[in-house]
C-alpha cells in the first residue's frame, strides 16, 4: 500500500482532505460506494488499484491511483478514468508511483491516457493548493458531463416511447423500469431465475419479456412501483421495445468499450451515482415539459448546490445533537436532487452517531420515517421515487437477497402529491401552498430544504388562500397587529418560504435556493416583504451567488441571480446577525462548477441593520465597508434626490415628478387600444445607436412620423431644454451617459428624460444635471444601491437615477454655477477622460468628498461593475506595480499605531514560484525598541501560509508570528484584492485582531 502522507509533505495536500480506501469502512466512504463497493465483479480488478480520494470544500477534486498496482498498464488507467468521469464530480486522477505524483485531466472522452496529463512540475510545493484553486485543464464543454449526457439518452428515449404511442406518465414508467434493471444488472443484482448474466440486456426486448420483468420488479420492491396503466408493457408498439432494449444494452461481458460515444452501451451504470440520474430527471422536467416547468416556476438544482444546503444545514442540527434523527421536509421535490442529498447525509450522520452503519432495516427507517416530499408534478414524484428506491439500494452494505429489498409505497407516507398543474379553479394549482397540505405537517421537521419554484404564480386561482396563510403566520409571529406582509408580483418562492415557518418545528432549520430579488430588490414592496422575513425568522447565513448568474458553470441554464439561505426558525433574539457570502466569479474554478465559499472573510449582516437600512446588502455585494461608511455620510448630508429635487422644481401629477419620465412605447403584438402620436408628428426623434453625443444636434435627427404608438406619454417630458439619459451605461465609458436637448425632442422607452423648461436658468441647469449624471459619483451610487443594476441587467432604471442625491442648483455659489458652461463645453469638444476626470473632482468637491473617499469610489467601479471588461479586470493576476502601492499604502495606514510605542511597520512581500501560487504572501512586521524580526527566510515559508489559505478555501488568511512581532498574510493574486482601499482594510483588520503580536499589546 503506497504512503499517502507524502502528498502532504513534497505536495501540499491538506491532511483533513485525504480520505483513504481500503481501510476501515467510516461514514467519509459513503459518497464514494460505488467505487469501494465493488471489489469482486468486473470493476474489481480495476477499482482495487484506487488508493483514496483527495477532497476540497468538501467535494473530490482528485482520485488517486497506485501506481504500483498498474505497472505501466496504460489501458487499465484509462479504464479507471473513464470509471471516475462516469461519476462527473472530480477534474482529476493522480497515479503515485516512486514517490512521485502524475496528474491526469478526467473527461469523457477517446484521448489515449498520456494525452491527458497535466503539466504540474513547477506547482509541486503547492500542488494541491494550485490544482483546487487554478483548475488547470478543468474546465469540461457542458455536453461532456455525465448528467447532461444522461439527460440527452433519456430525452431521446423518453421521445421515442411518447412517439411510440404512450403517454408521459407511461413512458417515465417504462423507462425508469428499464434504468432501475439497468441499475442492478450492472451491479451484478439479477437473478439467473429472471436472467442469466449474459443476458440481462435484453429483459425489456419483447412483450413477454417486457411484462416479466416488470412482475418481478413489482413482486421484489413494490407492488405500486411506477404505476403503469392496464395493459402495459404487454400490449406496446415494437418501436417503444427497442427504445427499452437500448437502455438496457451495455458493453459485452460488462467490460468497457476502448473507445467513447454518447450511447447506452458505453454506460456503466455501477458507477453512476444516484444523484447523477436525479439531476438529469430534473433536466429532463426542465426541457421537454417546459410548459409545466414554467407553470411551476421551477429550476433544476445542480447537485453541488443541493449539497451545499444539505451538509451547511445538519452541520447546525449536528452541533443540537440532532442531525441523524433529523426530519426533512422538501416542499417541492422535484427529481428528489435534495432530498436523496439528504437520505446519503442522513445515513452518515446515523453512522456517525451510533458507531454502526445503518444496514437494510435502518435504511428502510430513515427513508419511511425521517424524508418527506411534496410536489404538484405526477412525473416528478415518479422519478422522486425512482432515485429514493435506487438511493436506498446503492447505500445498503448488502444487499442481497434482494427479497429483503422490498419497499413500502412511498406515496401518503414519503411523497404526496398536492394539486393539479391543469386545474383551472380552486386552489389545486398552488401545490404546497395550497389547502392540500395539512395541519398534520405544521412543526414536524427538524429541517425543511429545498429549491422553490420563484416565478410562475401570478394570477394562479386561489392566491388569496397564500396571502391569508402568510399573513396569519406573520401575525402568529410578529403580534396581532403586524400588516400583511407583501409578496411582491406573488413570487412562490417567498411564499414557500414563509410556510417552511410553519413546517419546520421551533428552533429547526430552512435552507433554501431563492432569487436574489428577496436581497436586493428595492421596487413594488420588495423592502417591506424582506423586512417582515427578516423580522420573523432568524437568519443565519446568506450565500449570494448573484455574480455567478451568467456564463458560468455553477448553476448552467439559470440567468436569474440566486442565493442560498440558511435560517434558524425562532425570532431573531437581540443583536442577531448573519454571515454573508459573496462568492465572485473566478472563472478557472467557475468553469469547472466549482463557486469559493469563504466563511472567514464573510460580512456579518444584523437583522437590523437589513430591516433599517434596504440596500445594505447590495453595497455589500458590489462594495466594501468602505463604501457603506461613505454612503452613510453622504446620506448625513440631508441631500435631495433627484426625484425629490425634480417634484421641488416642477411640481407633481398623479404622485409623479412632472417634466420627467422615460419615453413613448411603440406598438406592439399585445396592443389592444393604440394611442394617438398626433402631438409627436415632425419633432426630431432620438434614434441614434450607441453613444449619444453630449450636445444633440437635432438637425441631424429624423422626424418623428408614427401615427399611433402603444404609449405616447405626456408632451412635457419632451421640451427643451431637456436632458435624456440612456438606459444602459457604454461599459467602455463606465459612466451613466446623458446628453442635453435644446429644443423639443421625441425619444423612446430606451430613454428617460428631465425637460428644464420654464425654469429660469434651464438651459444651465440641464448641464448641470448632464455633468452630475455623468460623474462617477453618480454611477457609483447606482451600483452600491440600486435592486437591478449589476443584480439582474447591467441597465439602469429611471427609478434607480431618480433616488442619486443631488446637490440643489440653487446651492451652489457663483464659482460653482461659473464652471458649469466650461466644463460642460470641454467635455462635449473632448469626450475623454481627462475632461471627464475635472468634471468628478468638481462633483466630489461639491459633495464634500475627500481624497480616500474618491479612492474608494474608484476602486469599486474599476473591479465591481457587472461588464464584461470589468470583471476580466477584477480576476487579472495583480501586478508588481500594483502589489508595491499596495503595501505603500498598509504600511501608511499602520504607521501611526506604531509611532504610538516608537515601532517601524513594514510590510515585506514573499514570492513564491512565479505564474505558481494563487496567493500573494506579505509579511507585516515591527522593529524598534531593541526588537528586530528575523528575516523572512529564517521563517514560515510561504507554502506553508500558502497551504493554510487553501485549507480554509480563504480569500485571505492572517497567520501570527508572535515570536518575532509578525503577522503574515496570504492574499489571492487577483487584482480586485490590491486596491489601496483593500490595504485600508486589512489595516483595519490587523488593527483589530494583531495589534497584541504586532506591537505587543492591545492599542486602545
Amino acid at each position: 500500500m503506497i504512503d499517502l502522507n507524502l502528498l502532504i509533505d513534497r505536495y501540499g495536500a491538506n491532511p483533513a482532505g485525504l480520505i483513504r480506501f481500503g481501510a476501515d469502512d467510516s461514514p467519509d466512504l459513503l459518497p464514494y460506494t460505488t467505487l469501494v463497493a465493488p471489489r469482486n465483479g468486473d470493476a474489481a480488478a480495476d477499482l482495487n488499484a484506487l488508493a483514496g480520494v483527495y477532497e476540497w470544500q468538501d467535494n473530490p477534486l482528485m482520485f488517486l491511483v497506485d501506481g504500483d498496482m498498474i505497472d505501466g498498464d496504460g489501458a487499465r488507467l484509462g479504464r479507471i478514468r473513464r470509471r471516475i468521469a462516469l461519476r462527473g464530480d472530480t477534474p482529476y486522477l493522480g497515479v503515485i508511483e516512486a514517490g512521485r505524483l502524475t496528474v491526469y485531466r478526467v473527461a469523457l472522452d477517446s484521448k489515449p491516457i498520456e494525452h491527458s496529463a497535466v503539466d504540474l512540475r513547477s506547482a509541486a510545493p503547492v500542488l494541491f493548493p494550485y490544482l483546487a484553486n487554478e483548475r488547470p485543464r478543468a474546465a469540461i464543454a457542458r455536453r461532456q458531463w455525465i448528467s447532461e449526457l444522461i439527460l440527452r439518452l433519456l430525452k431521446d428515449a423518453l421521445h421515442e416511447l411518447i412517439a411510440a404511442g404512450l403517454s408521459d406518465t407511461d413512458a417515465i414508467s417504462l423507462g425508469g423500469r428499464a434504468l432501475f434493471a439497468r441499475f442492478l444488472g450492472d451491479r451484478g443484482m439479477i437473478p439467473e431465475s429472471l436472467a442469466a448474466p449474459d443476458a440481462v440486456h435484453s429483459l425489456f426486448d419483447d412483450p413477454t419479456k417486457a411484462a416479466t420483468t416488470s412482475t418481478w420488479l413489482d413482486a421484489t420492491f413494490n407492488g405500486d412501483f411506477l404505476p403503469l396503466s392496464p395493459g402495459r408493457p404487454e400490449r406496446m408498439p415494437k418501436a417503444a421495445f427497442a427504445t427499452l432494449s437500448d437502455i438496457m444494452r451495455r458493453a459485452p461481458h460488462g467490460q468497457l468499450f476502448l473507445g467513447w460515444q454518447e450511447r447506452w452501451d458505453y454506460l456503466d451504470f455501477s458507477q453512476i451515482p444516484v444523484g447523477v440520474l436525479s439531476q438529469a430527471y430534473e433536466g429532463y422536467l426542465r426541457t421537454h415539459r417546459a410548459n409545466d416547468q414554467k407553470k411551476q416556476g421551477g429550476y433544476y438544482t445542480p447537485r453541488p448546490i443541493a449539497e451545499v444546503l444539505v451538509r451547511g444545514a445538519l452541520v447546525a442540527l449536528r452541533a443540537e445533537g440532532r442531525a441523524h434523527t433529523a426530519r426533512i421536509l422538501d416542499p417541492a421535490v422535484g427529481g428528489g436532487v435534495f432530498l436523496i442529498t439528504a437520505f446519503r447525509q442522513l445515513v452518515a450522520e446515523h453512522w456517525t452517531a451510533t458507531g454502526v452503519r445503518p444496514d437494510t432495516g435502518a435504511l428502510r427507517e430513515i427513508l419511511y420515517n425521517q424524508l418527506t416530499g411534496f410536489d404538484i408534478d405526477e412525473a416528478a414524484l415518479r422519478f422522486a421515487a425512482l432515485g429514493l428506491y435506487l438511493c436506498a439500494i446503492e447505500l445498503d452494505p448488502r444487499p442481497e437477497p434482494l427479497a429483503k429489498l422490498r419497499f413500502e409505497n412511498l406515496r401518503g407516507r414519503v411523497l404526496y402529491k398536492v394539486g393539479d398543474l391543469n386545474a383551472n379553479e380552486g386552489d389545486g394549482r398552488l401545490g404546497s401552498l395550497g389547502s392540500a397540505v395539512g395541519i398534520e405537517h405544521a412543526g414536524q421537521y427538524d429541517l425543511v430544504v429545498g429549491n422553490p419554484p420563484w416565478t410562475g404564480a401570478r394570477r394562479i386561482p386561489g392566491w388569496s388562500q397564500v396571502r391569508d396563510q402568510v399573513t396569519r403566520i406573520a401575525r402568529a409571529r410578529l403580534g396581532p397587529d403586524y400588516p400583511a406582509p407583501p409578496i411582491p408580483n406573488e413570487v412562490p418562492d417567498l411564499a414557500f418560504l414563509w410556510r417552511a415557518m410553519d413546517w419546520a418545528r421551533h428552533d429547526g432549520r430552512v435552507a433554501f435556493a431563492l432569487h436574489a430579488r428577496l436581497l436586493f430588490q428595492q421596487g413594488d414592496g420588495m423592502p417591506k416583504a424582506r423586512s417582515a422575513i427578516f423580522s420573523a425568522l432568524d437568519v443565519t447565513g446568506i450565500v449570494n451567488g448573484a455574480d455567478l448568474r451568467r456564463q458560468t458553470n455553477v448553476w448552467p441554464t439559470v440567468s436569474a441571480p440566486f442565493c442560498l439561505l440558511f435560517a434558524r426558525n425562532r425570532l431573531p433574539p437581540p443583536g442577531a446577525g448573519f454571515r454573508f457570502l459573496n462568492p465572485r466569479q473566478e472563472q478557472a474554478q467557475n468553469d469547472a462548477g466549482v463557486m469559493r465559499i469563504d466563511p472567514t472573510n464573510a460580512e456579518a449582516v444584523s437583522a437590523c441593520q437589513v430591516i433599517g437600512r434596504p440596500t445594505i446588502l447590495k453595497t455589500l455585494f458590489r462594495g466594501t465597508r468602505l463604501d457603506l461608511e461613505l454612503l452613510e455620510r453622504i446620506e448625513a448630508k440631508g441631500l435631495p434626490t433627484l426625484d425629490q429635487y425634480w417634484r421641488h422644481l416642477f411640481g407633481e401629477e398623479r404622485h409623479r415628478a412632472r417634466q420627467t419620465g422615460n419615453g413613448y412605447q411603440r406598438l406592439r403584438d399585445s396592443t389592444k387600444n393604440p394611442q394617438s402620436a398626433a402631438c409627436l408628428i415632425g419633432l426630431p426623434e432620438l434614434v441614434i445607436k450607441g453613444l449619444m453625443p453630449l450636445s444633440i444636434d437635432v438637425d441631424r435627427l429624423p422626424r418623428f412620423a408614427q401615427i399611433e404608438v402603444h404609449r405616447v406619454r405626456q408632451m412635457a417630458i419632451y421640451r427643451g431644454p431637456l436632458v435624456i439619459v440612456q438606459e444602459t451605461p457604454p461599459a467602455d465609458q463606465c459612466r451613466i451617459h446623458a446628453s442635453v436637448s435644446n429644443v423639443d425632442t421625441v425619444y423612446s422607452q430606451s430613454y428617460y428624460g428631465y425637460s428644464t423648461a420654464g425654469h429660469p436658468a434651464a438651459h444651465t441647469l440641464a448641464r448641470f444635471i448632464v455633468l452630475l449624471l455623468g460623474s462617477r459619483f453618480s454611477l457609483w451610487y447606482a451600483l452600491v444601491t440600486s435592486g437591478k443594476f449589476g443584480v439582474e441587467r447591467d441597465t439602469i432604471e429611471k427609478f434607480t437615477i431618480d433616488d442619486i442625491p443631488v446637490i440643489p442648483f440653487e446651492d451652489l455659489d457663483a464659482e460653482a454655477r461659473s464652471r458649469i458652461d466650461s466644463l460642460f463645453s470641454d467635455v462635449a469638444t473632448a469626450d475623454n477622460d481627462d475632461q471627464w476626470g475635472a468634471v468628478d473632482s468638481w462633483v466630489a468637491h461639491l459633495l464634500g468628498l475627500k481624497e480616500r473617499d474618491i479612492q474608494v469610489i474608484a476602486d469599486t467601479l474599476d473591479c465591481n461593475l457587472p461588464f464584461a471588461r470589468n470583471v476580466r479586470l477584477s480576476q487579472t493576476a495583480v501586478s508588481i506595480a500594483q502589489t508595491e502601492a499596495f503595501n505603500q499604502a498598509l504600511t501608511a495606514a499602520l504607521q501611526p499605531w506604531g509611532n504610538r510605542l516608537g515601532l517601524t511597520v513594514s510590510v515585506t512581500q514573499v514570492s513564491p514560484s512565479e505564474g505558481v501560487g494563487s496567493w500573494q504572501v506579505l509579511r507585516v512586521s515591527t522593529s524598534g525598541s531593541g526588537h528586530h524580526p528575523s528575516s523572512a527566510d529564517d521563517n514560515l515559508d510561504w507554502a506553508q501560509i500558502i497551504r493554510l489559505a487553501d485549507r480554509m478555501a480563504a480569500v485571505e488568511i492572517l497567520h501570527p508570528d508572535p515570536g518575532n512581532r509578525s503577522v503574515w498574510i496570504a492574499r489571492l493574486r487577483q487584482r480586485r484584492y490590491w486596491s489601496l482601499s483593500q490595504a485600508r482594510i486589512l489595516a483595519q483588520r490587523i488593527i483589530g485582531e494583531q495589534t497584541a503580536i504586532l506591537f505587543g499589546e492591545v492599542l486602545p
